[in-house]
């Protein structure tokens, strides 16, 4: 029997939860001060499109069903990274920007590169043909992102028996030999067309079609691509140039997504590449020198010491960018780029070469009119699971709300951010930043549980514990002493489960600190995991947000259990059915303003019944010349760079 939609939509939505939970675990060594033995925590891994080493849940990924919202088109604001061909100002040739990056790009083919840095320099040679700024999906290559409502995405049925040929997928489940099929079956078909916009050119004065995008998807399937996934790709029939500017994806019959308007690859240059055999495309010169379609196209690549750039005359954005020559400076430190910023070397720095631990220093820089500092609330929100439901046989203290609550009430969230993170975030009461479409208004229905002693102690009060003869607190002979698991090496967690702590004392609550290794410990799946395994009190770690609701994290068929092989992300073991109805519900519904209130009561339900604690966003940082116009950092941007085009220096 074939799934139903809302089976379907569940199922892709948790299909990207699960990709990135293992980013997870980088530490931090930086020494800072205020408090001095406090560091945010730093990128370490370099495929973290936020900047973070932390397990994420969404981001890049998505997690519900979509509404392409306000069916955004195209338009002429380069700023937005969209567009038709727009008139700019025009590039002069005698300015340059210097940018400073403590990584490198391990290639710059991208489909095989595994670094944040790779994504970052080709933001400005080949740019990403869709954004995602501010919680938002934005088309950058074409014309719209499809929608069914406007029927540039449509269903079809096929009848799919044994001679079938490609993939199929029936209860969630990837069907690679159809063979066994005994009898034909009628099956839904997504089709999606994407039309190109125009004046899309390589810099070699190529026109780039349809064609070139089908070459992309192609190219990235073959064994000898090093693609880190085609899951995708294996939920596709075929991709065709119907002509020049239109592109359709038939998806695998049986399947579809969330975000099936995204669901393109490319373009990559079929003229150039084509008959060269793909396993060696990663370690050829073209790799060292993509062919470009951005705003820039590379002049010199030096791999461990620069890439540098000058502006593309085929750019389709006519009259940008701005500055004519643009340097990928890579550094050793971020000792090395305060002192390149300090000393005008470098003009612009974004997440891969400063953290939140630089803030004191680019403060007083800024201060002396030196430069500029940014920082962005970020995507990544720090949070504190509750073992609502343990599976170690362990007696599950956090089952009564009232004393989860009581938590709440007693971390001072205000002293961790301003101790720690310099007074640069802001805190979270939901899955969601308060800056999200779905959040509520205002907060509207949610409780902030801002710090507040004596509510904490009447909860506990009420939930049955009394206080020992040592201040803490007792039940039934038992001793209200908790088990907290984080990261360890992580100089900024350690600070924050230290005030955690200090607080939680405070009420008669005994917290033992363990700090674990990621991987192998914390993270690691099966039973014998931390979190997995639901063997913690209280659990430390991050999750990342992103366009879509992370509805789909709390769900109770995702708590990871021995029958779905732990695979779920609900580590907390709290199921709540009318959590469930509408977190569901809002995952089949296309309709967004329809959505809303749907996500709303989600929220809702989470942050009355508190599984996790959210406690604050990290943070992006950049920082700039103070000649240097334009860099706007974005929370939910995988580039830190995505209108470079627009950028300007005063000579």
């Amino acid at each position: 029997m074939l799934r139903s939609k809302r089976q379907l939509m569940s199922f892709a939505l948790m299909l990207v939860l699960v990709v990135p939970i293992l980013a997870a675990c980088g530490g931090d060594a930086t020494p800072t001060t205020a408090p001095a033995t406090t560091v945010p925590a730093t990128a370490t891994t370099d495929s973290a499109a936020a900047a973070t080493t932390e397990p994420t849940a969404a981001a890049t990924e998505t997690d519900a069903t979509v509404e392409p919202t306000a069916e955004a088109e195209a338009t002429a604001e380069p700023t937005a990274g969209t567009g038709t061909t727009g008139e700019g100002p025009g590039t002069d040739p005698e300015k340059t920007i210097i940018i400073g990056m403590t990584q490198s790009p391990d290639t710059l083919f991208g489909i095989e590169s595994q670094s944040s840095a790779t994504t970052q320099v080709l933001s400005a040679i080949q740019p990403a043909c869709f954004t995602t700024l501010d919680y938002e999906y934005q088309p950058v290559c074409f014309t719209k992102l499809p929608s069914f409502e406007d029927g540039d995405a449509v269903t079809q049925t096929v009848s799919v028996d044994s001679s079938y040929e490609g993939n199929i997928v029936i209860n969630d489940e990837l069907i690679t030999d159809t063979a066994s099929l005994t009898e034909a079956m009628d099956m839904e078909q997504v089709v999606v067309t994407w039309t190109l916009i125009d004046g899309l050119t390589w810099e070699d004065g190529t026109a780039i079609t349809a064609a070139d995008f089908v070459f992309a998807a192609e190219l990235y399937q073959d064994p000898g691509i090093k693609n880190a996934s085609r899951f995708v790709l294996d939920r596709t029939q075929k991709y065709e140039a119907k002509d020049e500017k239109t592109l359709v994806w038939y998806a695998a019959p049986g399947y579809t997504d969330a975000t099936y308007f995204l669901n393109t690859f490319g373009p990559e240059p079929k003229h150039v590449l084509e008959g060269e055999d793909p396993a060696t495309i990663g370690g050829s010169d073209y790799a060292a020198k993509p062919l470009a379609y951005g705003p820039y196209k590379i002049a010199e690549n030096t791999p461990q010491e620069s890439t540098k750039l000058v502006a593309n005359e085929t750019y389709w954005k006519k009259g940008y960018p701005i500055i004519g020559n643009v340097t990928f400076k890579y550094l050793t430190s971020e000792d090395q780029v305060l002192q390149q910023l300090e000393s005008g070397e470098i003009d612009v720095v974004g997440s891969i070469g400063l953290t939140l631990a630089n803030a004191p220093k680019l403060d007083e820089l800024e201060a002396a009119g030196t430069l500029k500092g940014q920082y962005v609330p970020a995507t990544v929100w720090e949070h504190m699971d509750f073992g609502v439901e343990r599976n170690d046989g362990q007696p599950s203290i956090f089952a009564d709300v009232k004393l989860r609550q009581a938590v709440a009430y007693a971390i001072n969230r205000k002293q961790i951010i301003d101790n720690v993170l310099f007074g640069k975030t802001v805190v979270m009461n939901t899955f969601l930043p308060a800056d999200h479409w779905a959040y509520p208004p205002n907060g509207e229905g949610l409780e902030a549980y801002e710090y507040d002693v004596e509510k904490a102690k009447a909860l506990l009060t009420e939930a049955g514990w009394t206080a020992g003869a040592d201040g803490i607190l007792e039940k039934d002979g038992a001793k209200l002493t908790i088990q907290f698991f984080t990261t360890e090496n992580n100089q900024t967690r350690e600070a924050v489960a230290q005030l955690i702590q200090e607080d939680l004392k405070a009420v008669g609550i005994d917290v033992q600190l363990n700090f674990v290794p990621a991987t192998d410990v914390l993270f690691k799946n099966g039973a014998e995991g931390i979190l997995a395994g639901r063997r913690f009190d209280l659990g430390l770690y991050a999750w990342v947000s992103g366009p879509e609701p992370s509805t789909a994290l709390y769900l109770c068929d995702q708590i990871p259990t021995e029958e779905n092989s732990y695979g779920g992300q609900n580590n907390t073991g709290w199921c709540s059915p009318e959590y469930d109805a509408a977190a569901l519900a809002s995952q089949a519904e296309t309709d967004r303003a329809k959505r809303i209130p749907l996500v709303i009561e989600a929220q809702k339900v989470f942050n009355a019944e508190l599984p996790t604690f959210p406690l604050y966003q990290r943070v992006n940082v950049g920082a700039y010349n103070v000649k240097v116009s334009g860099l706007d950092l974005n929370p939910t941007s995988q580039v830190d760079f995505w209108n470079i085009e627009t950028w300007d220096i005063t000579k």
